[in-house]
């Protein structure tokens, strides 16, 4: 087998591969035993079929797979041996494969061309966290409040910020009646900016019992499709008008978030944890600011193949969460949206690969216990039970790819310093 190489591009190696005649014949002869074993045939008996009877009526199929067996199996060679390694299915452009003569062919297929990442030790990129003010406090703690809130009948008409509970009495879109649109399975709070202003406007100052009709204009970009952009009028019937009470911080409060003391505690607990979670946020920041810089100066192309794989998983995915009565998300579009979200991500973990590779980044199994072990006590589970199902589903894997790309990311704003350069 002979095989000639071609890179018209950086991403594209185009195989052109010389099988031998007598190769070809040799594998036509092997195919004709198989056959001859298995084949039967009136006045014959099982694999006593003559072979020039079997090539006479079935010789140009068994031929047609044998050529197929060895551009397979022939290409799968050519890769090994010259260290390809596709990543797209290879597309036959052209083949000659007269009897008598070498079966040529022509096959391409897509590649990660080599890269070289340069300035990645000259960044000057740190986390700059932000400073944790008590007005930050006093949101957060507001927010905990209203996890915990509770709701009263306000024995009162209607009004901004109150929740009421609605039955739809009769519900029409564009001069028709709809009845599948059902009403809200929980309460609503009124004056929310839902989009549709009037409905909430036509709430305000009616009381429990009363039925209200309300028209309203559908915007056209209201997530339900179907009614985008139409006039709808609906018969509502309010059968509860609540308030919302947030509750004091006192201890019944305080117990119900954890062993807290006092205010005092709380207030310096919310503290270190919006702290460390800016730490978390401006380190991320920092990673991507990072890692843009170096797409910027490390020109590369990525194969039109990665591109494509990314946005099916992008099409599968929207495809999945489509929400109910909208159109389907259509693949065109949703490659035009994300394409250079693709391109981005394809190069990010290049980059990182890359990195990790030449700085001898490694993770030890150390390390992937300690996550495993994090991952276990947080959905309260035993770590060895947890540690044998991840390696049989291969969670593991992945789990020391993501330490070992957050290790490279801290290598590159200079928060990590990789064993092969201590002292």
């Amino acid at each position: 087998m002979k095989t000639t190489i071609t890179e018209p591009q950086s991403w594209k190696r185009i195989l052109t591969i010389d099988i031998p005649d007598q190769e070809v014949g040799k594998a036509f002869d092997e195919k004709i035993k198989t056959y001859k074993r298995s084949l039967k045939l009136p006045g014959f008996r099982p694999g006593k079929v003559p072979d020039n009877i079997i090539k006479q009526r079935y010789g140009e199929s068994i031929r047609g797979e044998v050529v197929e067996d060895l551009i397979q199996s022939s290409f799968k060679d050519a890769c090994k041996e010259n260290s390809i390694v596709p990543v797209s299915a290879p597309r036959v452009v052209d083949m000659k494969s007269p009897e008598g003569k070498p079966l040529v062919v022509t096959i391409e297929c897509e590649i990660d061309p080599q890269i070289d990442i340069t300035g990645y030790k000259k960044l000057k990129v740190k986390p700059s966290p932000k400073k944790i003010k008590d007005n930050d406090v006093d949101e957060t703690l507001e927010q905990m409040r209203e996890r915990f809130a509770t709701f009263i009948d306000a024995g009162r008409p209607a009004k901004k910020g109150d929740y009421v509970r609605l039955e739809y009495i009769k519900v029409t879109v564009d001069g028709e009646e709809r009845k599948d649109i059902t009403s809200p399975t929980h309460p609503v709070e009124v004056g929310t900016d839902s989009g549709l202003k009037e409905f909430h406007k036509g709430i305000i100052g009616h009381v429990a019992g009363d039925t209200v009709e309300i028209a309203v204009k559908f915007p056209k970009d209201y997530a339900e499709g179907n009614v985008a952009g139409k006039t709808g009028e609906f018969s509502v019937k309010i059968t509860s008008v609540q308030e919302k009470v947030l509750p004091e911080i006192n201890k019944e409060f305080l117990d119900k978030l954890g062993d807290i003391p006092d205010e005092a505690a709380l207030r310096e607990k919310i503290r270190e944890d919006l702290e460390r979670e800016e730490t978390s946020r401006a380190k991320e920041e920092a990673h991507n600011k990072a890692v843009d810089s170096l797409i910027k100066e490390n020109h590369f192309e990525v194969p039109p193949a990665r591109v494509d794989q990314f946005i099916d998983y992008m099409h599968q995915e929207a495809m999945r969460y489509q929400r109910q009565g909208t159109p389907a998300p259509d693949r065109a579009e949703i490659a035009e949206r994300y394409r250079e979200m693709a391109i981005n991500s394809i190069k990010r973990q290049r980059i990182i690969d890359d990195v990790a590779d030449k700085e001898q980044i490694k993770v030890t199994q150390e390390e992937v216990d300690a996550e495993i072990q994090r991952i276990a006590s947080m959905y309260q589970q035993d770590f060895d039970t947890v540690k044998q199902a991840f390696r049989k589903n291969g969670t593991t894997i992945r789990i020391r790819s993501d330490i070992r790309e957050r290790k490279t990311l801290d290598f590159l704003i200079g928060e990590y310093v990789p064993d092969s350069q201590k002292e």
